[in-house]
């Protein structure tokens, strides 16, 4: 994993602020467009709760 190089800029995941410290989390396609990620430390964070609690929900799901 490569380490983390924060810049300022506007959060473009959740929270949408502006001229907060941010980390390119990746490119993010939708609906046949591409645009680069950017994400506040809150908004990250969030965003691994929500994986957690879906791979906790995944992992409990019965047996099909």
């Amino acid at each position: 994993m490569r380490p983390r190089t924060w810049t300022t800029g506007r959060c473009r995941l959740y929270c949408l602020r502006p001229q907060v410290p941010v980390v390119w989390f990746g490119p993010v396609r939708t609906e046949g467009q591409q645009a680069e990620l950017y994400a506040c430390e809150d908004c990250v964070q969030t965003l691994n709760a929500l994986v957690r609690e879906a791979l906790r929900q995944r992992d409990r799901a019965p047996a099909r």
